[in-house]
């Protein structure tokens, strides 16, 4: 061990003193390749010691139950990772008969190929896996199955090796393999979601093959980056020249798919057939007074208390009806009414065929993930009828007025536009919204 480890500061020192600079782009690749094959022969040492001391009986003597809880322990791994180097070692490692004899681990081709430094601790993991679920069919056919697996190991991406060994289960057990793995699917799904102080939700989940291919799909074209681009046109009053502008999209990944997440969420509440809560349609309530609302400040509460903004609330009210409760000093109610201001089934289908999807120039996300916006916003007057109505997608809704820019009514229709948010909008009635218009510079929120 120890000239292993002198061999290691060794290679350490070299990379230090900037042995890696006069490599280049093929050399580099070469010294990682060799270096993963040295990393790849490790779990060989790693799989003898681990089967050792379970024939010597090493967890009894340290008052340990298992094996794992030696490694756990001992050279303080998680218990995930420690299960799987003693999994390895079940299979892959040499044995010793009852009488005394040595025999060839369970896995012979998987187990020559590590200590040849070939397949990968994880490839090792997938494969071994596999062939576990088919552990009571003909010995024959694992093995060649075994030998098939071990020489893709040595040309596929794990991805790929990952699809050719589910092919190969089934192949060996086609009836008995699909339907135990869905059942331990139905049996382990679940959705965790917890309400925090702070009025934010945190959670997880694990869901089902067919659900997480209906997320999947859902949320795909809402997540990649929209990166806006506009141009703007040339001053004639200045010698400024007309020019491109490029807004990246600085949301992460992460942050994203809540995003995406929020729309679908938005698209489900303005579909009808959501079941009923207490008789109402599926609801959104929450309580501000009408002078904060109007003014964008103060502080609402959702029906559970959840505080939100002024300003939040304004961005949920635009898509949504209004119910306008009147109470006295003491909270008892003194009258409630309700005013339609969201587009009818008919105006939304006429948005559709007119708009073709979010307005905002150079923006491509279909119609059905669009919201329906006011240009004119309904709490300043605004009238809910085609000629102040646009589609817009959620991230286009929610970040044009905080980037400064307004959505106006021109001769062409109603768009985006990122001008300063002082500027008067015409009002000419539009045929539709113009996706191609020439847009300004982006000015203060």
């Amino acid at each position: 061990m120890d000239s292993l480890d002198v061999a290691v500061e060794h290679l350490i020192k070299l990379v230090d003193d900037g042995a890696l600079a006069d490599l280049g782009a093929f050399g580099l690749v070469a010294m990682l390749q060799s270096l993963e094959r040295v990393r790849n022969k490790l779990p060989v040492v790693d799989r003898a010691m681990i089967q050792h001391g379970t024939e010597q009986g090493v967890p009894a003597v340290l008052s340990e139950r298992t094996m794992t809880r030696v490694l756990t322990n001992g050279i303080r791994i998680s218990i995930g990772e420690a299960s799987r180097r003693v999994r390895a070692a079940e299979h892959l490692a040499d044995r010793t008969s009852m009488t005394g004899e040595p025999l060839e681990p369970i896995r012979p081709h998987l187990a020559a190929a590590q200590r040849d430094g070939l397949v990968t601790p994880d490839q090792v993991t997938l494969i071994d896996t596999a062939l576990r679920k088919v552990k009571h069919c003909d010995p024959e056919a694992i093995e060649a199955g075994e030998r098939l697996l071990v020489q893709h190991a040595t040309q596929l991406s794990y991805h790929d090796l990952d699809r050719v060994a589910a092919r190969l289960v089934e192949a060996i057990d086609p009836d008995g393999i699909l339907p135990a793995d869905e059942a331990e699917h139905r049996l382990r799904r679940f959705v965790h979601l917890t309400h925090r102080k702070d009025g934010s939700w945190a959670g997880d989940f694990r869901l089902t093959p067919d659900v997480g291919q209906k997320l999947a799909a859902l949320l795909g074209p809402l997540t990649k980056p929209q990166t806006t681009r506009f141009d703007t046109e040339a001053d004639p009053g200045t010698d400024e020249p007309a020019s491109k502008h490029v807004v990246a999209d600085e949301r992460t990944r992460g942050q994203r798919q809540h995003d995406a997440l929020a729309a679908v969420l938005d698209a489900a509440l303005r579909t009808p057939d959501l079941p009923a809560t207490g008789g109402t349609p599926t609801t959104l309530l929450l309580t501000l007074s009408w002078e904060d609302f109007l003014n964008e400040h103060g502080t609402g509460h959702y029906a559970d208390g959840t505080p939100v903004s002024g300003r939040t609330a304004r961005q949920l009210a635009d898509q949504a009806d209004i119910a306008v409760c009147f109470t006295n000093a003491k909270g008892a109610v003194l009258d409630l009414w309700r005013t339609r201001r969201i587009a009818t089934t008919a105006q939304t289908l006429a948005l559709i065929a007119r708009d073709a999807g979010c307005s905002f120039p150079g923006c491509d996300v279909a119609p059905q993930w669009c919201e329906r916006h006011h240009v004119i916003a309904w709490y300043d007057g605004g009238n809910t009828n085609l000629t102040n109505l646009t589609l817009v997608c959620s991230y286009h809704h929610h970040q044009f007025a905080q980037r400064g820019w307004q959505c106006v009514i021109n001769h062409d229709g109603p768009g985006l536009d990122p001008t300063e948010v002082d500027r008067p909008a015409t009002t000419t009635d539009p045929e539709r919204p113009d996706h191609h218009q020439q847009l300004g510079s982006p000015g203060s929120a």
